[in-house]
């Protein structure tokens, strides 16, 4: 991994880097220059980040400029601070975030920190403020983040185009200050914008003793010039700058696009090679190290089996690919992943993915192995389950689902099958096969990818209706599970899946839970019912909200009644019919001795 680093390894002297670092696809070229120009300390910050291999497909490359205020005691350190962070933490945060989630979420970061430190350090809290801009081109895609006033623009086919907007306000004869910075205050706003990127593209990043001084028309100029080392172009810019008359730091970068593309599968996953795929395992075979003890499943697109280390003596659970789809791009790609997916997840109630202790020679899935029946089977040795305990077992399916949307995955197949109830870790989810990865997902390939799709029995309408998932549908899926744990039955019964269109699913009609367990209390059953709704707003906005009302009643489904009394209260409708007929006859008997 390289940078372009300042003293420090902030980004400001070393500003040669190794030209064009290619990965496969991706391809481009970078280069910077800073310059104090008549200050004697240069607050500008400067840096690029050009990653090798995995981490180029998953993060892309990023140029980052900061600017700190000099009104701030601590503007040079702020600026630093941003630069060095930005290109430490976005690099180290979770893969299966987006590329707008990462960056938004460290620069926010950043900027509490900055807060912090200026809380401190001066007497109105501002000692660390600075401006800051960020690039990150990944795959086919640049994405620009922004807070105060230095820039970036795109030079394209001869035009310049400023990406971001000045956060600056005008006041008193001629003065401008910042509206916006980092350290400002505990929140920032951050502009945030995505566009496709081209071969030939031009990003540039400066700082205002550049941009304040040279108009578009001499900037645009100067990058017709396309040709030339952009080292030097950032250098010449500068002094071009120096010479317009700037009298303040005078920073640029510069990325240019050799080549945008799509990413190959092992530009994306780590255990993604053309390995050939296993053959046909029985007990008693053993491959890299690990002896088959039994096979647990097998469908049309894989095997399952319990496998025992040879070494340690531990045994494991190994997936294997039908020789089915040998040929399937878009099916490899996503049996992989399910491995990757099980490597990012940490959590009790997630089982966790293993890599091999010896390397691997074939394409296989290796995980942790969760002992206990699934939670298909417990239901089954549990037809009337304390809803007690069908609570504490929901609250740990939510504790798990919980993990994978922190990641910002979607299980998308939460179903009995897919939930080892172990005892001592309670319920596990074990199946990633349809997990959404939205990190992923944004990386084009060469291949149409599979679209995939849980149980039909379980699935929130919107996947059949076309319409974008979201946390809301996972947890309509959990509300069918404790549903069917507590009932026995569907919600929307056999209705459901024959549903093939909005109209069809808008006519559903919800089973009370009651109608079948005379245990459930109307306000749990009301929690139910929202969960499940086939609107995706009309459901719970948050997970947290589910679980708590499935412990502590909701005062808007304690009067809701959706029994009749005969199936609610049997005995009371009973009595009430007893005491109608009673009434009746006295009626008539009156009736007839009046009428004599």
């Amino acid at each position: 991994m390289s940078a372009i680093d300042a003293d420090d390894g902030l980004g400001q002297e070393s500003c040669n880097t190794p030209r064009m670092k290619i990965n496969t696809k991706l391809v481009v070229d970078a280069g910077c220059s800073t310059d104090a120009g008549d200050n004697d300390a240069n607050e500008d910050s400067l840096g690029v980040r050009i990653p090798d291999g995995l981490d180029l497909g998953l993060k892309g490359m990023t140029a980052v400029i900061a600017d700190g205020v000099s009104a701030a005691e601590a503007g040079k350190q702020a600026a630093d601070i941003c630069v060095k962070g930005f290109l430490n933490d976005y690099y180290s945060s979770p893969e299966a975030w987006t590329t707008e989630t990462a960056g938004i979420k460290v620069i926010s970061s950043l900027n509490r920190w900055l807060y912090s430190l200026g809380q401190g350090y001066s007497s109105d809290g501002r000692g660390y403020v600075t401006t800051f801009s960020a690039l990150v081109v990944k795959a086919m895609t640049a994405y620009v983040f922004h807070v105060g006033d230095s820039r970036i623009y795109r030079f394209r086919n001869g035009k310049l185009e400023m990406l971001t907007r000045d956060h600056s306000v005008k006041f008193g004869k001629g003065n401008v200050g910042l509206a916006r910075a980092m350290g400002m205050d505990t929140k920032v706003e951050i502009d945030v914008k995505s566009i496709a990127i081209e071969p030939g593209d031009l990003f540039l990043l400066t700082t205002d003793g550049i941009h304040g001084f040279l108009d578009d028309s001499a900037i645009a100029a100067h990058l017709s010039k396309n040709d030339q080392n952009l080292d030097e172009s950032c250098s010449e810019l500068v002094e071009l700058a120096l010479k317009g008359g700037s009298n303040d730091n005078c920073s640029a970068v510069l990325v240019r696009i050799e080549q945008a593309g799509v990413a190959s599968n092992e530009e994306v996953y780590k255990h993604f090679r053309r390995m050939p795929f296993p053959p046909e395992l029985y007990p008693g075979m053993i491959i890299d190290g690990y002896e088959v003890v039994s096979e647990l499943q097998a469908t049309s697109r894989s095997q399952t089996y319990v496998v025992k280390d040879g070494d340690s003596g531990e045994e494991f659970v190994m997936k294997t690919p039908s020789v089915n789809y040998e040929d399937d791009n878009a099916y490899i790609e996503r049996f992989t992943m399910e491995g990757w997916i099980g490597t990012k997840l940490k959590s009790d109630h997630l089982a966790a993915s293993v890599k091999p202790a010896r390397g691997q020679t074939f394409l296989y899935n290796l995980q942790e192995y969760v002992k206990g029946p699934t939670l298909e089977e417990w239901m089954k040795q549990n037809s009337n389950p304390d809803i007690r305990r069908v609570i504490e077992i929901a609250k740990q399916i939510i504790s798990g689902v919980r993990g994978m949307h922190r990641q910002e995955m979607l299980h998308q197949d939460l179903k009995p099958a897919n939930i080892i109830i172990n005892e001592d870790r309670g319920a596990v989810i074990i199946d990633y096969g349809s997990t959404h990865v939205p990190s992923i997902q944004e990386i084009p390939t060469s291949f149409k990818r599979e679209v995939a799709l849980g149980t039909l029995s379980y699935s929130a309408p919107e996947y059949f209706l076309g319409r974008k998932p979201n946390r809301q549908s996972d947890l309509f899926s959990l509300g069918v599970v404790i549903y069917e744990m507590l009932t026995g039955k569907l919600p929307y019964g056999d209705s459901f899946e024959k549903c093939s269109c909005l109209r069809d699913f808008v006519a559903l009609k919800y089973s009370p839970a009651m109608r079948y367990n005379r245990l459930i209390p109307n306000w749990l059953d009301g929690a139910l019912k929202k969960s499940v709704q086939v609107s995706p707003t009309a459901r719970y906005d948050s997970f947290s909200e589910f679980e708590y009302d499935l412990e502590f009643p909701n005062q808007k489904f304690l009067a809701a009644d959706d029994l009749p009394l005969m199936e609610r209260n049997p005995i009371v409708f009973w009595k009430i019919v007893a005491g109608a007929l009673a009434v009746s006859q006295l009626g008539t008997f009156l009736w007839i001795l009046l009428s004599r």
